[in-house]
């Protein structure tokens, strides 16, 4: 999905329904983390959430120099498909840039249940080159 279609379906959502209370999004945020430690492929994994209703849950990672940004957006994707989204209802859009992938997403866990929001950002990892000796 594109992302300013995404944007109309996440402010949809969020005109028919609350975002989730601190506790859902604790929970979100502990998932998305585990989620992201357990795959292997991200590093320097941070989440947290805030107030943003656009964000509510964020994360930042980086991810490994032989790992192309279509393969980690499709790895983002795998991991909100089978971990994080709820049931109900979802949608996301990914941005894919030189060395930076932005994954957006929003999911709803009943038809009179509440929302969340999720914006992980995921930058190439740097391995900066040895220095040789000067002997």
């Amino acid at each position: 999905m594109d992302l300013i279609q995404f944007h109309k379906m996440r402010a949809g959502v969020q005109a028919n329904a609350a975002p989730g209370s601190s506790q859902a999004l604790q929970d979100v945020r502990q998932n998305l983390e585990n989620a992201l430690a357990s795959v292997g492929l991200f590093s320097d994994v941070e989440v947290d959430y805030t107030d943003d209703v656009d964000s509510l849950v964020i994360a930042m990672c980086t991810f490994p120099e032989h790992l192309s940004e279509t393969e980690v957006a499709r790895r983002l994707e795998l991991l909100w498909e089978d971990r994080l989204r709820y049931g109900f209802w979802e949608a996301h859009a990914t941005l894919v840039d030189s060395g930076q992938v932005e994954f957006e997403a929003a999911t709803r866990n009943a038809q009179n249940g509440h929302y969340v929001t999720l914006h992980i950002v995921a930058q190439r990892g740097f391995v900066p080159a040895q220095r040789i000796s000067v002997d």
